[in-house]
């Protein structure tokens, strides 16, 4: 049914791996950076190498309505975007892979955002201004330049941080390659201990239930 897998790399493309090996697949795994322009320069890569095929997007991805805890898979219905038209994901195919994750939440509509979204009034405002359930920084860019080669995708995430949770300053430690600095990770940890130990929790969770969801699907 999945033919290409799109995933941020490190701990995501890490659970995704795992999943991979566990059910015993032979899927093709993409790792993607973080953010937009790494998605869309992964998208391209891929398809100069070998034929994509039918392609997940997976991840993790900020709730922005109180419906959903950490930890909960979403099948994305759409993807916005700021000054763009709303891309609708392959239907049969999310109904398909929604099927195999008995408690999933669908009909998801997320965002696109150029940046992580930090503060709970941030993300309330964010929901309140564009109508959407869920933020991530990856899944437009991806959907964009896989469904103009005419690829059915669909975009399967979890829940990583609630629509009431802080994060510490995580977009300041974006290194503007798609990758995360590590030092400037660490000092912004530091700086705000309660947000991240409770990042540091809610990841462990969310990647767990990550690992578990792809294994689902590739089974």
């Amino acid at each position: 049914m999945i033919e290409t897998i799109f995933v941020p790399r490190g701990a995501e493309a890490d659970a995704v791996r795992s999943a991979k090996a566990r059910a015993g697949s032979n899927v093709r795994v993409v790792e993607t950076g973080i953010g937009p322009l790494a998605a869309r320069q992964a998208a391209d890569e891929a398809r100069g190498t070998a034929p994509v095929g039918t392609a997940l997007v997976t991840g993790l991805c900020g709730l922005l309505s109180p419906a959903f805890a950490v930890g909960e898979t979403l099948v994305y219905r759409e993807v916005r975007r700021d000054g763009a038209p709303t891309l609708a994901l392959d239907r049969a195919l999310g109904d398909a892979l929604a099927a195999k994750l008995p408690g999933a939440q669908t009909g998801i509509r997320a965002f696109a955002s150029d940046r992580i979204v930090e503060s709970p009034a941030a993300k309330h405002e964010l929901a309140r201004r564009t109508e959407t359930d869920a933020v991530d920084m990856e899944s437009y860019a991806l959907a964009e330049v896989l469904q103009r080669e005419g690829v059915a995708v669909a975009v399967v995430r979890v829940g990583s941080d609630g629509v009431d949770d802080a994060l510490p300053e995580l977009d300041r430690s974006l290194d503007g390659s798609g990758g995360m600095d590590g030092v400037a990770l660490a000092l912004a940890m530091l700086r705000h201990p309660v947000a991240g130990a409770r990042l540091a929790i809610n990841g462990l969770r969310a990647l767990g239930a990550l690992r578990r969801s792809v294994e689902a699907l590739l089974r």
